[in-house]
């Protein structure tokens, strides 16, 4: 019989029943059951660090799809809620389970589907499951609902114009427990207050971002502010004022408004503060919508009016995204997120030439255009752009030509390949002969350990003999390290001999496919091979993979 075994935990972490503990249990579950496991396929499927809120899980969905191909005679798993908490999702896994005449069995609560009482109580089971699930959710919003009512900050990264401090410390339960509120960086303050008042004025996060890179506006890293960067500042509630107009705005929102307006609370000074905003599943972060917000009164100060915090998230409402007419598809553009500018630094993005002309074969013709040019208005980068369908079609010429003597290609390939093998042959020597260093400083290390054996303790050839075994040892060390650090340069090295072969057999199938290969095929293909291209106004330089830069 076959046998799938699943194990789900919602943390990595190594305490509890871990996805190794679970597999092991349901093993010896089948073993006391079926008899030896060495009779039985048994392939195990482990999803690490996902819910069980639903069944969108990779080892899952890939269980299920060898399940649907009638390779199954069995679905193990050590506890129901490892498959699923929600009831209408099991509910339809055991429908789907009886049509593919495949029986569930559940170790912890003994319950087996091949019965007709295992069926009626799994789905009791499931039940129960779903309702603990919902139990723990709403114990969770209590508690977050108790702490906005203190408007204390719950940790993460601090919003632009704020920094975390201690305000107290709380003893419970005899436990030490501190509480942080933000304190105002009024240099930053007044660069978010600059970002609001020119969002207003100018109603486009683009022409926004536009505006901070030619006036040399910078994020607290250094950075260019980019258009999801202003969009969090823009739509951010920390820095609304708690009133009664921002009061009433999230009232008519449906958020949970978490004060009865009484003492500090929208008193018109301080700030706003905000829970569940967001929600983590898995390694990803969904924002919430806004009627799930859990809204108070922070123990900062406000920074923008509420009237002018509202307004700017009405005109982002009535910004809706617009379909940029100058920017070429995917499907129709090679290089893009492969050309690179080499004054900025910035990708180079296609955009379609305004006269509307096709090339000769019939493709609308298009340039590529350096996205800090773009953006700054030509402020901050001055790149020529340059022919789109032109480039493409000389680069694709190019990466043909690999096996044409003389070709720039096969130049830079034989060229490629013949550093590899020179760094592969010069690091194996060194590391050679530091394990032959070693090897001699140890037969050394040998022979002085056999004459203290033969001296006096308190005699001075004892204590010279000691002290050189010491510093040979001192040297062992430093070679030790040394050979590390050539051990993974000749890994590094035969990596990159390895990733020759590779590009090699990619240019082959590329060649051999690209008249009927699609733009997408093609676009994959150049990926495989070219690590980027750099455009600096007057050439364009090709990097492969493994190649040094110069």
């Amino acid at each position: 019989m076959r046998f799938f075994i699943y194990s789900r935990k919602s943390k990595f972490t190594g305490k509890g029943e871990s996805v190794e503990n679970q597999i092991q249990l349901a093993k010896s579950h089948i073993e006391q059951r079926f008899g030896s496991l060495d009779q039985h396929q048994i392939e195990t499927f482990e999803d690490e660090g996902f819910s069980g809120k639903n069944l969108d899980r990779p080892e899952f969905q890939r269980m299920m799809s060898l399940a649907r191909k009638k390779n199954c005679d069995y679905v193990v798993c050590y506890r129901l809620d490892r498959i699923s908490r929600n009831v209408s999702d099991f509910s339809t896994l055991l429908e789907e389970f009886n049509h593919l005449k495949i029986s569930f069995i559940c170790i912890k609560e003994q319950f087996d589907t091949s019965t007709p009482m295992g069926r009626a109580m799994m789905y009791i089971a499931s039940v129960f499951a779903q309702l603990e699930r919902e139990t723990i959710a709403e114990r969770i919003r209590d508690n977050m609902m108790l702490l906005a009512r203190t408007g204390r900050w719950l940790g993460g990264n601090t919003p632009l114009g704020f920094e975390s401090v201690e305000v107290t410390h709380e003893i419970v339960d005899g436990k030490v427990k501190k509480s942080f509120k933000l304190k105002p960086i009024e240099s930053e303050l007044d660069l978010v207050r600059l970002i609001y008042k020119k969002y207003r004025e100018l109603r486009s996060f683009t022409k926004l971002e536009t505006y901070l890179l030619q006036n040399g506006f910078k994020t607290r890293q250094k950075k260019d502010f980019s258009t999801a960067a202003i969009k969090e500042i823009l739509s951010n509630p920390v820095y609304c004022v708690a009133d009664q107009t921002a009061y009433n705005y999230f009232q008519k929102m449906e958020s949970d408004v978490c004060s009865d307006k009484s003492e500090f609370q929208f008193d018109g000074k301080h700030g706003i503060a905000t829970y569940n905003r967001t929600t983590n599943e898995g390694k990803m972060q969904r924002k919430n919508p806004i009627n799930e917000w859990i809204v108070t009164t922070g123990r900062h100060p406000g920074t923008i009016s509420s009237a002018e915090w509202i307004e700017a998230q009405e005109i982002a409402k009535s910004n809706q995204p617009k379909k940029f007419s100058g920017r070429v598809q995917n499907s129709s553009s090679l290089l893009s997120g492969l050309l690179v500018c080499a004054k900025c630094g910035s990708f180079l993005r296609p955009r379609v030439n305004s006269n509307k002309r096709r090339d000769e074969h019939g493709n609308q013709t298009f340039s590529y255009l350096c996205d800090k040019k773009k953006k700054s208005k030509g402020m901050l980068c001055d790149l020529p752009n340059i022919n789109g369908n032109q480039l493409d079609q000389i680069v694709c010429e190019e990466i043909l030509q690999f096996d044409v003597e003389g070709s720039l290609i096969h130049q830079k390939l034989k060229s490629l390949q013949k550093q590899t093998k020179q760094g592969s042959s010069a690091t194996q020597i060194a590391l050679d002969s530091v394990k032959s260093q070693i090897q001699e400083k140890r037969a050394e290390i040998d022979h002085l350990i056999r004459i203290l054996s033969q001296s006096e303790p308190s005699g001075k050839l004892y204590e010279y003999t000691s002290k050189k075994v010491e510093e040979l040892d001192q040297e062992i060390l430093k070679l030790k390290q040394e050979e590390f650090h050539l051990e993974k340069k000749v890994e590094l090295v035969g990596g990159f001999d390895q990733q020759v072969d590779i590009i090699y057999d990619a240019l082959k199938t590329f060649a051999r496919t690209f008249e009927t290969a699609t733009t997408q095929e093609k676009r994959v293909f150049l990926r495989s091979i070219i690590e980027k291209i750099v455009w600096d106004g007057k050439e364009i330089h090709i990097f492969l993979f493994g190649e040094p830069e110069k």
